[in-house]
């Protein structure tokens, strides 16, 4: 199974960190390539909910339903996702670095992928590396995103 590990230094609390990447609408309005969010569930937060994500990829807009499997406040969530024939599983763990102002946080995100089909087992593995440098960039829009007090 094909994996991605990522870490960010955040300067901006850790609670913050993690209703940005837990809330999927707000995890939307951090990543400039979402066009738009829209919830699926009754509840918007925590195990359960379910969002449709638009997103611009290569000048085209596509759409994935992401379900949040596994919510610690302040802590981890879990995000599923089914696209391109693999299943997504996302991991964002946050942790409080330091204290007061100098203070901050750590975001980690893991990615694996489960391929749902022999197109996707050949295919994934080769393009891990490609799929690791186009979200890098989502990191640093989180990062932004929770610095700026958005």
């Amino acid at each position: 199974m094909p994996s991605i590990e990522m870490t960010k230094a955040i300067k901006s609390p850790a609670q913050r960190v993690f209703e940005t990447v837990a809330h999927l609408g707000e995890f939307a309005e951090a990543i400039p390539t979402i066009t738009a969010a829209e919830c699926l569930t009754d509840n918007e937060t925590g195990s359960g909910s379910q969002w449709r994500i638009f997103r611009d990829i290569g000048g085209k807009e596509r759409s994935t339903v992401f379900e949040v499997l596994e919510y610690e406040p302040a802590e981890w969530v879990r995000i599923v996702s089914e696209a391109g024939g693999a299943t997504w599983d996302a991991g964002f763990e946050v942790t409080a670095k330091g204290k007061g102002k100098s203070g901050g946080s750590e975001l980690i995100w893991t990615l694996d992928a489960t391929p749902n089909s022999i197109k996707a087992r050949l295919g994934l593995p080769l393009l891990m590396g490609a799929i690791e440098k186009a979200l890098a960039p989502d990191l640093d829009a989180v990062k932004q995103y929770c610095e700026s007090g958005s």
